[in-house]
């Protein structure tokens, strides 16, 4: 396969490829490594869907950014502490101010107003609609009361990720059709059966959930856990679980596993560290992604590196 040695996506079509990219918050920007190898291949998917961090960086993909231009925003935004501090507070924007980020309720308290969010960081370049997007885009998010899955097809494609990217109690999401929606990650982590459905076929499916680990004390003794790390740990836990079942129920033809599971998902200011942490699996995911198009061989790449020990 030829390589891309120009500055823009793919344009190599691979009939009904399917990539799926699931939800991990911070853990989620590796989901750009495996980005970078299709677009090394020549490799352009027929569909993506994604839930969660996987539908904020999918649609930036499937919106004609190539991979190496989302690292390059991500190094930009969150790799630069005068830039990060640039776009929260506004620099004299009212639309993309701190204040305007955070969504005041008395009942409530305070949570992060997703669509404020997006527009703060989401490249400007993407598209507004999703059927707008170069490539088809599938977005799950969840219907809290409805308790069901949600899936976004077309129309603004800022609201259907802020929906997707709702962490409950964090972040808001817009109401859209009067449902309240949420993370959709907690019904479909890694939403690889939606491009099934869809007749993709192969699908490469890419999980980022993480596991809980224990952070240790200098002493060597393992710190309590704060509620903050409870809280995301039991959903990691469900998240996990439940992908596990979908995928003995029906795998797709690859799964790719980064082993980020030292990272926090709040952990977006070590952007750099997760995004080179994934680069260590560049030639393991190329190899599989190669031979799942070339001889349609299906695999996991799974790598068991060693965990980097926690500062103290």
């Amino acid at each position: 396969m030829q390589r891309q040695d120009d500055n823009k996506p793919a344009t190599r079509p691979e009939p009904g490829l399917g990539l799926a990219l699931g939800g991990g918050a911070a853990r989620g920007l590796a989901h750009i490594v495996v980005l970078e190898v299709l677009d090394e291949l020549g490799v352009r998917p027929a569909m993506i869907a994604g839930a969660s961090m996987g539908a904020m960086v999918g649609a930036a993909y499937a919106g004609g950014m190539a991979a190496r231009d989302i690292r390059e925003h991500v190094l930009q935004v969150l790799g630069k502490p005068a830039e990060l501090a640039r776009r929260l507070l506004g620099m004299g924007s009212s639309e993309t101010s701190l204040f305007s980020l955070l969504n005041f309720s008395i009942s409530r308290g305070v949570m992060i107003d997703g669509l404020a969010l997006l527009e703060a960081f989401m490249p400007p370049q993407v598209p507004e609609l999703l059927e707008e997007l170069p490539v088809r885009m599938l977005i799950s998010a969840t219907d809290f009361y409805g308790v069901e899955e949600v899936v976004f097809r077309s129309g603004p494609v800022r609201e259907a990720v802020a929906a997707s990217i709702a962490i409950p109690a964090v972040i808001a999401a817009p109401r859209v059709n009067e449902r309240l929606l949420v993370d959709g990650a907690i019904v479909n982590p890694v939403p690889f059966d939606l491009l099934q459905q869809a007749g993709c076929r192969p699908v490469i499916a890419v999980e980022v959930t993480g596991r809980p680990m224990p952070r240790l004390k200098a002493d060597g003794s393992m710190r309590k856990p704060g509620m903050t790390d409870l809280g995301i740990g039991a959903m990691q836990i469900m998240q996990l679980k439940l992908a596990a079942l979908k995928r003995a129920s029906s795998p797709p033809e690859l799964w790719i596993d980064p082993p980020l599971d030292d990272y926090r998902a709040y952990d977006f200011l070590k952007a750099r560290e997760i995004l080179e942490r994934a680069d260590a699996m560049r030639d393991a995911i190329r190899h599989h992604v190669d031979r799942l198009l070339e001889a349609g061989e299906t695999g996991v790449v799974d790598s068991p590196l060693p965990p980097v020990a926690d500062a103290p």
